[in-house]
C-alpha cells in the first residue's frame, strides 16, 4: 500500500506479510502505539493490544472467515497506550500477493451519536407521554365549558367561558403537535403513501388561505406548474405541510406583496413544491435553528400568533414520506421553503410520449430508492440505447407501474425502502403480467455469494454497483430487442 496513502488515512493502518511480519505502519497507528511500534516486529508482538477476553476467539474466527472468504469484519476492543480498551471496528483484507492489511477505526463518534439519539428518543418518549397526559383532563375542562356555554349566562360569563373554549382548543392543537412529532422522531409515525396529485393539494390549500391573504393584501400566484404530476405521498401530511408552509408566507410575507406556489418535475424522478414569499427573511444565524421545536427565530416578540412547532412538525412529515424539506433566504428580501418528493410516473404502454408501440421492446421499469441512482440509470439507458425509463421510487408501486407501461426488463435495486429484493421478486413473479420479465439487480460489488443468492431468487443478471453507463448498458442490451451497438 502506498506510504502516502497509509499516512492520510485517519484510521489504525497495519500491512502484515504473509510469514506474520509487519511490513509497514500509517501514521495514526503510529501514534496509537506510541513506544510500543519500535519492538513490533511481527502481528504477535501485538497480542497485548487485543483484550484477553477475545484473544483465543479472535483468532479462530478470524483465520478461518480469510480462508473462506479473504475478509473480515468485527468490533475488537483495543488497548491504547495508557492500557485502557476501547471499541474498535476492525477489518482484515487478504493481499493478492500475499499476507493481509488490517484497518481499525474508533467508534468513539458512533457511540457518541448512538448516546445522543438515545437520549433524544427518551426525550421524545418523555414529552409524547405527558402530552397524552394532558389530553385528559383538557378534555373535561372544555366539555364542561361547553356545557357552561348551553347554560344562560350574562355577557361578561359567557365571553369568560368563550376564552375557556378557545384557549383550550388552542391547547388542544398544540398537544396534537407535540404528540405528532414525538410519534415521527421515534419512526411510529402514520404515513400512508399514494400516488396523489400535487397541483389538485396545491389549488385547494391556495383557496383554503384566501381570507387571511385578503386581509393582509397579499396576491396569491400559483406558477409555474407542470400539470398532471403525481407525489408518492401521504394525502392528509401533505397537505397539512403546504398548508402550514403557505400559511407561514402569509402572516410573515409583506403586507401588499405576493407569495408564489410552484410545481415542478426535477431530476431522478422527482417532485418540488415551491413556497415563494417576499417578507423580510430569515436572520443571520437563523437557520441552524430554523426547525428546532419551539424556537420562533424572535417572532414570539411580534404580534404573529404562533407555537413554533410548524416547520419542526412539517420537516418530520416530509421526512417520514421520504422526501427533504429545504429553505432558501436572504436577510431582507424573502425565502423559498420547498417540498421535494419521489414523484409516480406510470405511462401507460399506448401512450406517444416514448411507450408507444415500441414500448415492450425498448422500456425498462427501474425501482429505487435513490432519486440519484434513478437520475443516473435514466441518462445512461437514454444516451446509450435511446431506451426509455420509468422511474418507480419503491416496491409497492412496482406492480401497478409495471401493468400500465409494460416494460421489456426490470431493474432493481438490491436495497429497497419498503420490501426485500428477494421477497418483491418472488411478488413480480406471482402476477400473470410481471411472470417471465426478465429483472437485473443492481447491487454493491460487497460478497460474490450475494450474487449467486440473487439468481438463485430469479434474476436473471446482477450489475455491480457503483455503476458505470457502459455496464449497465451491457447488461440490458440484450434484452430490449434491436438496439444500435455505440
Amino acid at each position: 500500500m502506498d506510504r502516502t496513502l497509509l499516512d492520510a488515512l485517519p484510521d489504525l493502518v497495519m500491512v502484515v506479510g504473509a510469514d506474520g511480519k509487519v511490513l509497514d505502519v500509517g501514521a495514526a497507528a503510529r501514534v496509537f502505539l506510541g513506544e510500543r511500534v519500535a519492538s513490533a516486529t511481527t502481528v504477535a508482538d501485538l497480542v497485548d493490544l487485543v483484550e484477553p477476553a477475545s484473544r483465543v476467539r479472535l483468532r479462530d474466527i478470524v483465520g478461518r472467515t480469510l480462508a473462506r472468504a479473504g475478509q473480515w469484519q468485527g468490533i475488537v476492543g483495543l488497548a491504547d497506550g495508557t492500557g485502557i480498551f476501547a471499541p474498535y471496528l476492525v477489518s482484515v483484507a487478504l493481499e493478492p500477493a500475499g499476507g493481509y492489511v488490517v484497518i481499525a477505526r474508533d467508534t468513539a463518534d458512533t457511540r457518541a451519536r448512538e448516546l445522543a439519539e438515545s437520549d433524544s428518543r427518551a426525550k421524545d418518549e418523555f414529552i409524547a407521554r405527558l402530552s397524552h397526559e394532558l389530553r385528559t383532563p383538557l378534555n373535561a375542562v372544555l366539555g364542561f365549558a361547553q356545557l357552561l356555554e348551553l347554560e344562560p349566562l350574562t355577557p361578561d360569563l359567557r365571553e369568560d367561558v368563550e376564552r375557556i373554549i378557545t384557549g383550550g382548543r388552542h391547547m388542544q392543537a398544540i398537544l396534537d403537535d407535540v404528540l405528532d412529532l414525538a410519534r415521527l422522531r421515534a419512526g411510529r409515525g402514520n404515513i400512508d403513501k399514494t400516488p396523489v396529485n400535487v397541483l389538485e393539494i396545491v389549488q385547494g390549500v391556495v383557496d383554503l388561505v384566501e381570507p387571511l391573504a385578503e386581509r393582509r393584501g397579499i396576491r396569491r400566484v400559483v406558477s409555474p406548474v407542470t400539470p398532471g404530476l403525481l407525489a408518492d405521498a401521504d394525502r392528509r401530511r401533505l397537505w397539512q405541510v403546504l398548508l402550514n408552509l403557505v400559511s407561514n408566507a402569509l402572516k410573515y410575507g409583506r403586507e401588499g406583496g405576493s407569495v408564489r406556489v410552484g410545481v415542478v418535475r426535477v431530476t431522478g424522478g422527482r417532485v418540488r413544491i415551491e413556497v415563494e414569499d417576499d417578507g423580510h427573511g430569515l436572520p443571520p444565524g437563523a437557520m441552524e435553528r430554523l426547525f428546532r421545536p419551539f424556537d420562533r427565530l424572535g417572532a414570539e416578540r411580534g404580534d404573529v400568533e404562533g407555537s413554533g412547532l410548524g416547520l419542526a412538525l412539517s420537516h418530520a412529515l416530509v421526512e417520514a414520506m421520504g422526501g427533504v424539506l429545504t429553505v432558501a433566504s436572504r436577510y431582507g428580501v424573502g425565502s423559498v421553503f420547498a417540498v421535494v418528493l419521489d414523484a409516480v410516473e406510470f405511462p401507460d404502454a399506448d401512450d406517444d410520449d416514448g411507450f408507444g408501440t415500441e414500448a415492450p421492446t425498448r422500456s425498462v421499469m427501474h425501482i429505487s430508492g435513490d432519486p440519484t441512482i434513478r437520475a443516473f440509470v435514466a441518462a445512461a439507458l437514454r444516451g446509450r440505447l435511446g431506451a426509455s425509463t420509468v422511474s418507480v421510487p419503491r416496491a409497492g408501486l412496482a406492480l401497478e407501474a409495471l401493468h400500465r407501461c409494460r416494460p421489456a426488463l426490470v431493474l432493481v435495486d438490491r436495497d429497497l425502502p419498503d420490501a426485500a429484493v428477494g421477497e418483491l421478486i418472488e411478488h413480480l413473479a406471482g402476477d400473470p403480467v410481471a411472470a417471465g420479465l426478465p429483472i437485473i439487480v443492481i447491487a454493491p460489488d460487497e460478497d460474490p455469494g450475494e450474487f449467486a443468492r440473487l439468481r438463485e431468487a430469479g434474476a436473471v443478471d446482477v450489475v455491480a454497483a457503483p455503476l458505470d453507463p457502459a455496464g449497465l448498458a451491457r447488461a440490458v442490451r440484450g434484452y430490449l430487442g434491436h438496439v444500435p451497438t455505440p
